[in-house]
């Protein structure tokens, strides 16, 4: 099963992510990156899920229709 994370480079996103990697889901992370919680702590997040086959990461906002659409 596909699970797409809002958020997912956040505390919880991540921690989420953990999780649903942890029980072989495939995990899309889509977070928009912005500067309330420090970019380069969400990238640091992402990178222990980035040489798993089951993860992907998408930089965008959820509220990109076409960015939303494009997703698989």
């Amino acid at each position: 099963m596909k699970v797409l994370v809002t958020g997912g480079a956040g505390f919880i996103g991540t921690n989420l992510t953990r999780r649903l990697l942890k029980n072989s889901y495939e995990v899309i992370c889509i977070d928009n990156f912005d500067d309330y919680y420090s970019p380069l702590a969400k990238r640091n997040n992402l990178k222990e899920f980035s040489t798993c086959n089951r993860f992907e990461s998408v930089e965008g906002d959820i509220r990109n229709k076409e960015l939303l659409m494009g997703i698989e």
